[in-house]
């Protein structure tokens, strides 16, 4: 099966909410905004920066954000049902971001690399690891929900790879990430 237009049209239709939810994610961290929720998930496994304030904001401004940009038309809108749908779609999508963004975490703890740090040794590895982890969870939801081949699956991973990779680019030359 290869990808159809409708299928292009479902895979912008979850990237573009990701990307406005993770940058303003970042924005949020930088202005320090719902610093209640700034506290670590648990700093002995994934460091300081894992905190409940991106667990929530990203998986609820995804939901909001996939809603708006997924609604459906008149034509085919069966009540609120279909918002709840797309809001669970959206509220899974930011969840796996940032699910997947724990075991690199997890194992950078354990080489004793400190949040935030890269490390000596395999730096090319976790850099890349960085830019990816996310993007793998949010793939594999995107087959999942989407019953898509491998090579579909592969090719959301890669845009979703690049895009974060870009992004992170750009936070970073605007001094919103502190690196790259």
């Amino acid at each position: 099966m290869t990808m159809g237009q409708s299928d292009w049209i479902y895979m912008w239709g979850a990237l573009i909410p990701l990307i406005v939810s993770n940058v303003l994610h970042m924005v949020l961290v930088k202005k320090n905004g719902w610093s209640g929720l700034a506290k670590p998930i648990n700093a002995q496994a994934f460091g300081k920066n894992k905190t409940w304030r991106g667990v929530v904001f990203v998986s609820l401004v995804n939901a909001i954000v996939f809603c708006i940009i997924n609604w459906p038309n008149l034509d085919a809108f069966r009540g609120w049902e279909d918002i709840a749908f797309k809001f669970f779609i959206g509220w899974m999508y930011g969840l796996a971001y940032v699910l997947f963004e724990l075991p690199n975490s997890w194992l950078k703890r354990r080489m004793g690399i400190p949040a935030g740090g890269s490390p000596d040794r395999f730096k090319g590895l976790f850099m890349l690891l960085d830019k990816t982890d996310s993007a793998l969870g949010v793939s594999l939801v995107f087959c999942v929900l989407r019953d898509f081949s491998w090579g579909d699956t592969a090719l959301f991973f890669i845009s979703a790879s690049a895009l974060h990779i870009l992004f992170s680019w750009i936070l970073y030359l605007r001094k919103i990430k502190k690196a790259f």
